[in-house]
Formats: structure tokens, sequence, C-alpha cells
């Protein structure tokens, strides 16, 4: 009988295996222990995804309850005002307003800053011996970027370390009260901090600062709230950061573990953009797998009664590998081209920070590479324990003849 056990050592080193019987004998399945439905089929994800009767947001517009607010004010204040959770007249007017700054060609005016910043994590690394991909390079160069760009004292990554682990974490539908309760100091220490920062950049703005532009969108005409503003900065450090470091670690391990896509790379490294979308394709770092929406009312699906507020799980590692999309969904090819690939999430809830995890990702892929030409697997990865991602805690790579960076 089908069980998906998620902290599962085998799920965890390879969960493709049983996501195919999955898909083959319980494409929809009910998850016991996440109270609600897994979808595991490349059609269902995708028509789910689109349904206007299914929402991001977890308390279904209600807001969260009286006890909650007052024993976590911190993480209220956040959620309240998050993009997945706002009205969608507040989430269009918050867009509007800020996708300018966080585009693609926007972003590309702090190329050569997020490089020199790469340039600076890899310089430290060693010529040659036993590396630890995600605790001596990938761990480290995203938080830098984004307390770069937005001009964030040094000494405080740590800080916004925890508060990106710790949203992204409490994300999980049913998880234990005093579980959810152990995340909660790390995001009232994120919290004060970013509220200090904006009180400094509002008594001292800094020309052409990213930061300083969000403040003035903020303050300009009360066009954005403190809340929103608060919630947005959040969201940019778990989109420029967290995502960054286990899409950064997993490609490099995909990398080593096909040779011949390694080789492609280093001869072309335009392809460090498809390759970095492939890994996403190919292996990527969810657990449960992907998304989780909550049906507005009670409706059905393929059959399935999705009742109203019980959540919905989107397995996109299981259709991002179901042969519906692609003819070979077992190669992990780097010149392949999908267009539809909404692990940044989709539509009006496309992540606001894609463009820049993108961005840094390729930056640091080609860079890493520049870095060591020659380089292999040490050992097997190490997963933690994190509630949403199979996170890899340790990737030993071994390196030979480091070439100091271009």
């Amino acid at each position: 009988m089908l069980h998906l056990a998620p902290f599962d050592p085998d799920f965890v080193r390879d969960p493709h295996p049983l996501f195919r019987r999955f898909r083959e004998e319980a494409p929809i399945y009910f998850w016991p222990e996440g109270q609600g439905n897994i979808f595991f089929r490349y059609r269902d994800v995708m028509a789910l995804l689109r349904e206007p009767r299914l929402t991001t947001d977890a308390t279904l517009g209600a807001g969260y309850p009286a006890e909650l607010r007052a024993a976590f004010p911190d993480f209220v204040a956040l959620r309240d005002n998050d993009l997945q959770t706002v009205s969608p007249e507040a989430h269009a007017r918050i867009r509007k307003l800020v996708n300018p700054l966080f585009g693609p060609r926007a972003l590309e005016a702090h190329r050569p800053r997020v490089a020199e910043i790469i340039g600076e994590v890899i310089d430290a690394l060693p010529r040659e011996g036993v590396i630890n991909v995600f605790a001596d390079f990938a761990r480290r160069y995203p938080v830098q970027v984004i307390a770069s760009l937005l001009n964030i004292p040094p000494g405080d990554e740590a800080t916004f370390i925890d508060l990106a682990d710790s949203l992204i974490a409490t994300l999980l539908p049913g998880m234990p009260p005093e579980v959810f309760a152990s995340y909660m100091p790390a995001i009232s220490r994120g919290v004060q901090l970013v509220r200090r920062l904006v009180d400094e950049r509002r008594a001292e703005p800094i020309e052409g600062d990213l930061f300083s532009r969000l403040i003035n969108a903020c303050d300009e005409d009360e066009r954005l709230s403190d809340g929103e503003l608060l919630s947005l900065v959040s969201g940019l450090l778990v989109g420029g950061s967290d995502t960054t470091v286990h899409l950064t670690t997993y490609a490099i391990l995909e990398l080593l573990r096909h040779p011949d896509q390694l080789a492609l790379v280093r001869a072309d490294p335009s392809l460090a953009r498809s390759a970095l979308d492939e890994t996403l394709r190919y292996n990527s770092f969810g657990r449960i797998g992907g998304l989780v929406r909550f049906p507005l009312e009670s409706f059905t699906y393929e059959g399935v009664e999705l009742h109203r507020g019980q959540p919905v799980y989107l397995n996109l590692l299981s259709a991002f590998r179901d042969p519906e999309l692609v003819a070979d969904p077992d190669v992990f090819d780097v010149r392949r081209r999908i267009n539809s690939s909404p692990w940044f999430g989709y539509g009006p809830h496309f992540c606001v920070g894609a463009s820049l995890a993108r961005m840094e990702a390729e930056i640091a892929l080609n860079r890493f590479l520049d870095r060591y030409p020659e380089i292999e697997l040490a050992g097997e990865p190490v997963y933690g324990t994190h509630p949403l991602f199979r996170d890899i805690v340790d990737l030993p790579v071994r390196v030979r003849g480091a070439t100091a960076a271009s």
C-alpha cells in the first residue's frame, strides 16, 4: 500500500520512484498527516494552479484568531500583509509598485555588485581539498547579496537567515503547536531588525538605495503601509536567500552526478541558467513536493471532494517528472527548454524575488566552475530535517587544481 513518509531516509535520498508509483496508482492521494489531498500528475497540478477557487491564504480571508495575535504578534504582522495572503486589490497595488524594482532589467544594474560579492566568497575558499558546497559556499553568498542590495549593516546575516528559515518552515499546515512556537523567537528577532533598519533609513536615506526606494514607496501618498513594507522586505529575504541556497547546492550536485552535462556548462557558460531550471525540474529541494493551496469553497475535482479550508498539496517534484510534460523525464538535460515551470509561483503570485534568485545562482554557478576546473563528489550528500525542504546540509566535494577566480 502506498504511503508518503517525507522524513524516511530512502525517500529523502530519492523520492522519485515513489512519486512514479503515485502518478500511476494513486495520482490523487489523501495524506493523513497533512490532512489534505496531494496531486502528483502534471495535468492536475497545472489545472489546480489555475483554479480560482483555490487561495494561498490559509485563513481564507478571515485573518488570524485573537489568541494567535496576542501570543505571536510579530508573526501575525508579517502574515497579515504577506503578498500571498492580502486581498487581490492590495496585491495588485503592491506588485505594481515593486515589480519595476525587481524585474530582470532593473536588476541588471546590480549585476556587477552581485558578481563582486560572489567572487569574494569564492576567493575565500581553499584552492584544493574537500569543501562542503552548502556550508562553505551556497549558504554564504545569497544573504550577503540581498544585504548588500538593501545596504544592510554587516553582522546581521545570521538574523536574516534564521528569519528566512523560520518563515518558510511555518508555511507547513498542521504543524504541532510546540514546533510552531519554536520558530517564533527567530521571527521576532528578524522583525525587530527590519523595523530598526526602516527607522534608520527613514532618518538617513541613501541616494539610489533599493531599501530607501521601497521606503519611499511606503511613504509617498501612503501607497505602502508600514506593515506591507515589513512583509515585503521579509519576503525578499526568503526569496533572495534561502531558496537560492538550496538551488545552488542541488544544481552543483546534479552536475557532478552527470559529468556530460557539467562538460556542456563548462563549454558554454550561457547554459548555467537552463541548468538551474533543469535542476528545479529534475530534482529540486521540496520535501512534500511543492505548493499548498486552500479551497475558498468546497468543490469536486476529478471525483474528489476538496473541502473549504482543507490543504491541497500540488506536488511539483512529481509533476515535473511526469511523461506528460516531457518524453524523457528521468533524463537530466541542461539544454532543455520548458516554458511552464511554476517553481517560483504562478500568475499573480509569481515570486517577486525570482529574477534576483536566478541571477545570483547563475553567476554563482559559473564563478564556482571557473574557480575549480577539477571537481568530484567526495561522498554522499547529508540531508537535514527542515519541515518543507529536503535540505542538503553537507555536500562534500573534492576540488583540485584550483585557479584564481576571474
